[in-house]
């Protein structure tokens, strides 16, 4: 019995291990948004996902408004070799150049969020040091389940029960 007990732990742990260091590559789909509102750096993301490529557009934190990084396809990263990129997908990677720099994101699955590594390197040599961040996103919901309730109103508001009178007798036709 201990040994089988420890088949199955094992078996789930193995489970378990894989399910977190895999993630089907829909689960990158959305629009996300940095969950740090004061960011300096990206503020959101919109990733589309067609067979097994995904497109990745970024905005840029800017005043007034924020920037437009434009939309890349980014390069999908799965286990292995043999690995099918739609349903084993572990990362993502996505390359802008703006002219002065050149900046790669590397996109990994969180839970319900993104991680984003970002790394820029100057190539204008302007002297400024090239450097890294990490940001983490939130899926935007256009409109939440409880957002969905919450908002609902009644078309008209009944103060009392009101009670039908029967037209009809029972038994009769």
């Amino acid at each position: 019995m201990k040994i089988l007990l420890s088949l199955v732990t094992t078996c789930l742990l193995l489970l378990i291990s894989l399910s977190t260091c895999t993630a089907s590559l829909a689960q990158f789909a959305g629009d996300w948004r940095n969950v740090d509102t004061n960011t300096g750096g990206i503020t959101k993301i919109n990733i589309a996902i067609s067979g097994d490529s995904a497109n990745v557009h970024v905005w840029g934190k800017c005043h007034p408004t924020d920037c437009d990084w434009g939309d890349v396809t980014a390069f999908t990263f799965s286990p292995d070799v043999s690995s099918d990129p739609i349903s084993q997908a572990q990362a993502l990677m996505a390359r802008y150049d703006a002219g002065f720099s050149e900046t790669t994101l590397f996109i990994k699955p969180q839970g319900n969020r993104l991680s984003v590594q970002s790394y820029t390197r100057f190539k204008d040599n302007s002297g400024r040091s090239n450097y890294g961040s990490s940001d983490v996103f939130q899926k935007n919901a256009a409109i939440s389940a409880t957002g969905m309730i919450a908002e609902v109103q009644p078309l008209q508001k009944f103060n009392k029960l009101e009670v039908l009178p029967i037209t009809r007798k029972i038994g009769t036709s």
